[in-house]
């Protein structure tokens, strides 16, 4: 007769066919293993992540607060001796050999043995009660004073991928999730057997959970976050494309060419990303969006929504955007400092898909980033360092400094300049 481990794998298995998150299946988890008679007080689920900012993330639930704590770790973070201080780095390190000892195998056999003696899945116990054991790690001080008294920590490889860190740790994709306890005499034989029972399927539906978590902050890190969940939610085809009224910023870093001849290649990728981080950093605060880095530039957008994000708030966040970026390079060290110009403006533009069938790309494009660009190019010639269209002088309070009509490349007509004082 099934029991409740028996029912909870039942009910892991079907949730990795439905979109869901990691902090939600702990929960869950947590609360059905209560329900059914495991005294469950505390659950942590941690995974290492392939991303290019995010190292870790941990999803812990708690009996005494009923609620999920969340944490998302950098990949600066992620040391040897973070791994060393801790249990799941202990059982990831059996995780990985584990990874070195089987997966070299067909994966259709490979699964027979994972499925079948659980080998694949070391399980490290930890009795709170023994002082020798308590002070291995911080983590059993802090919980034995809370009143816990036995752990469990269970951990699995997803293949033989690995993540490189920039201290040079390298560690096997994988996740690992403990279970601890209050009770005086710990987890019954029984509930250690029943909790290594349920490894398996929960570490499927984790894998799919955090996969799906990693899709859409790569899709936000590559894309942004407006051009990211408008992909995932299926503005996929070519030619999907839509007319979007905007404020417009446009980038450059001025010397560039001079400073790549003049560094070593790391010095010089290391000024690129200062000047990005000024830029694109405010740009994110003041919750617009980065589209695209072209070469030692960029383009970004303040879309407009009729609702919350209306044009003249939009515009003034371009303005102060800029204004920031500004702000944050006189924070860097004189000769570390690269001069930069921005140009803005307000607009219509075409947003979504173009590219072709193997290659696309989620962009705008059209007349208004054309001439947002041609801006920016000024700001050298006319040694004001940020320029505005007189679409976009219109919608802010600030009276900026008229440059009179200049004649833009590509364009027949002359445009209207005005130059604001880029440090306010």
């Amino acid at each position: 007769m099934p029991d409740v481990f028996d029912r909870i794998s039942d009910w892991l298995q079907k949730l990795a066919f439905f979109e869901g998150e990691v902090g939600g299946l702990v929960e869950h988890l947590s609360h059905r293993l209560i329900d059914g008679g495991v005294p469950v007080a505390r659950v942590s689920l941690g995974r290492l992540m392939m991303h290019p900012v995010i190292g870790l993330v941990d999803a812990t639930w708690d009996v005494s607060t009923d609620r999920i704590e969340w944490t998302v770790m950098p990949r600066s973070s992620i040391t040897d001796e973070l791994f060393d201080k801790a249990p799941f780095g202990e059982n990831t390190k059996l995780s990985d050999q584990v990874a070195s000892r089987f997966f070299h195998r067909e994966i259709w056999d490979l699964a027979d043995g994972l499925v079948g003696e659980l080998e694949m899945v070391p399980l490290l116990r930890a009795n709170l009660t023994n002082p020798s054991i308590r002070d291995k790690y911080p983590i059993y001080q802090k919980l034995a004073a809370s009143g816990f008294t036995d752990y469990l920590v269970l951990s699995v490889p997803f293949g033989t991928r690995t993540v490189s860190f920039e201290n040079g740790s390298e560690w096997v994709l994988g996740a690992s999730v403990s279970f601890a306890t209050k009770m005086r005499s710990g987890f019954t034989k029984r509930e250690i057997d029943g909790l290594a029972r349920l490894s398996i399927p929960l570490f499927g539906t984790v894998r799919v959970y955090t996969e799906q978590f990693l899709a859409a902050e790569l899709m936000e890190a590559y894309l942004g976050r407006i051009s990211g969940q408008s992909v995932l939610s299926g503005q996929i085809s070519r030619g999907d494309v839509q007319e979007i009224d905007c404020a417009l910023l446009f980038s450059d870093m001025h010397g560039s060419t001079a400073l790549s001849q003049r560094l070593s290649p790391k010095d010089y990728v290391a000024a690129v990303n200062r000047y990005f981080e000024c830029v694109a950093g405010a740009v994110h605060d003041h919750g617009g969006e980065v589209l695209k880095f072209v070469g030692d530039g960029l383009l970004a957008i303040f879309p407009f929504d009729g609702h919350r994000r209306l044009p003249e708030d939009m515009c003034e966040a371009a303005l102060s955007a800029a204004r920031e970026a500004f702000q944050r390079r006189a924070e860097i060290a004189p000769e570390d400092q690269t001069d930069f110009g921005i140009g803005l403006h307000m607009g219509s533009a075409i947003y979504g898909n173009v590219g072709t069938e193997k290659r696309l790309d989620f962009t705008v494009t059209g007349t208004s980033v054309a001439l947002v660009s041609r801006l920016e190019n000024l700001t050298r010639s006319l040694d004001a360092p940020l320029l505005a269209t007189s679409e976009f002088e219109k919608l802010v309070t600030e009276t900026p400094l008229t440059l009179g009509s200049q004649t833009l490349r590509g364009f027949e007509e002359a445009v209207e300049i005005f130059a604001f004082e880029h440090l306010g």
